[in-house]
């Protein structure tokens, strides 16, 4: 009890904190010097000195009186030096449960016992001071309802008192109690109002310092799901681009060095073609790598720009056919880019894995709330396996859509050829 109602400072305490327990010691001090003083004043009166049997138990009550009181103040003390981080802040003021109300009855009673052992003489008229302790302590452990309980009974201890001993001037002395317990009053529910507002301040910082580290934690984690979302976008951006490009370039090749030595024209045309089509695709690679995100469509119509890969496929000796269902409108760019991107894979996948004659695009916009394209060969088709996305291409595709909203299904079957379905919004 003696650690708590006398709080020793330590090296880890904050400046406030210091403060604190130096004002609590000091207010102590001056409860127990006024008590101490109001019952040793009246014992050695020499006006009208106290018989030894009256003194005895006078000073026998203000010893009571003063360990009660320091007793009952370890609450306090434990909520006014209360700080951030240490603990759970405590609930303030307490309930108001039996041993409150037990614990301020015996005040009462011991403060009232004090009053009445200072005999019948004016001169005791002072002792009134150990009633004002109490009257503080209500205002740091109890609700207003006990509050104004106790700022009652306080003056009507003063009064039966007093008039049972018979004290002349009982109107001064209450007068002089009502200003004394009213300027107690003021000065504790200040004192409480100010501890309340910052352990307020305190739990609110708390809380905030928490939000803040939640959102710097969220800001690194946004920030390594935007730079892992920027790989693999550019992993798509390459692998469609670049990887498209790269296919039909060796498929001209290919077709040249079939036809070197029987048909000069032809042969001419595909060098030209696979010439053609590097140069498109060293323009694209650098207009991406200047802006990280340079469309290849422009302004160019969805269908038109479709029908410039269907003519690229041609050459390679395939028959592949664009049909468009339903009137085109304008799409986003992020959706006519992905579905351009689906035509350029699906005719990829044809010239490296189908070994197909005839190719089948359908630009279907007759839903108004999406828009499909599918890619269907004739080619050997490919077992249920195949439909997984282990490969960068159908994968990068997935992605693309599913960051729109959209689906992607793929249907294939050993010698059923291989159809590719993307649907987007819009």
């Amino acid at each position: 009890m003696l650690a708590t109602v006398w709080p020793s400072t330590v090296a880890t305490d904050s400046k406030l904190q210091r403060q604190k327990k130096i004002a609590l010691r000091g207010g102590q001090l001056a409860v127990v010097a006024v008590v101490a003083l109001a019952v040793a004043g009246r014992i050695v009166s020499g006006k009208h000195p106290l018989p030894w049997p009256q003194a005895a138990g006078l000073t026998l009550a203000g010893l009571l009186y003063i360990i009660w009181y320091l007793y009952g103040l370890r609450q306090t003390v434990q909520w006014a030096l209360w700080e951030r981080g240490t603990s759970p802040p405590p609930d303030w003021p307490p309930p108001l449960r039996r041993r409150l109300v037990f614990y301020f009855a015996i005040q009462l009673g011991l403060a009232g016992l004090i009053c009445l052992l200072t005999g019948a003489h004016s001169s005791a008229a002072l002792v009134w001071l150990v009633l004002l302790p109490p009257v503080a302590q209500s205002v740091f452990m109890l609700s207003w309802p006990g509050i104004v309980m106790v700022a009652a009974l306080c003056p009507g201890i003063l009064v039966v008192v007093a008039w049972w001993q018979g004290w002349n001037s009982v109107p001064g002395t209450l007068l002089e109690f009502s200003y004394a317990m009213a300027f107690t009053l003021i000065l504790s529910l200040q004192a409480v109002s100010a501890e309340k507002a910052r352990s307020e301040v305190e739990q609110l910082v708390g809380k905030l310092s928490g939000a803040n580290q939640k959102l710097h934690e969220y800001s690194l984690q946004a920030g390594e799901l935007a730079a892992t979302r920027e790989r693999n976008r550019m992993a798509r951006e390459i692998h469609d681009s670049l990887g498209h490009y790269l296919t039909v370039v060796n498929m001209q090749i290919e077709a040249a060095r079939a036809l070197q030595g029987c048909d000069p024209v032809r042969t001419r045309d595909a060098l030209e073609k696979a010439q053609a089509l590097t140069q498109q695709g060293l323009q694209d690679i650098r207009r991406s790598v200047a802006a990280l995100r340079t469309p290849p469509l422009d302004d160019q119509p969805l269908a038109e720009a479709l029908r410039q890969i269907v003519a690229d496929s041609c050459t390679t000796g395939q028959t592949v056919e664009l049909q468009v269902c339903g009137e085109a409108r304008v799409l986003l760019p992020p959706a006519r880019l992905t579905l351009y991107r689906a035509g350029q894979e699906g005719l990829t996948n044809v010239r490296k894995h189908a070994r197909a004659s005839q190719v089948r695009l359908v630009l279907d916009f007759c839903s108004p709330a999406k828009t499909c394209l599918s890619v269907t060969d004739n080619g050997d088709g490919a077992v249920s396996d195949a439909t997984r996305t282990d490969g960068f291409g159908l994968l990068g595709l997935r992605e693309r859509v599913q960051l729109l909203g959209g689906a992607v299904q793929v249907q294939t079957a050993p010698g059923a050829g291989f159809s590719l379905k993307v649907e987007v919004p819009g």
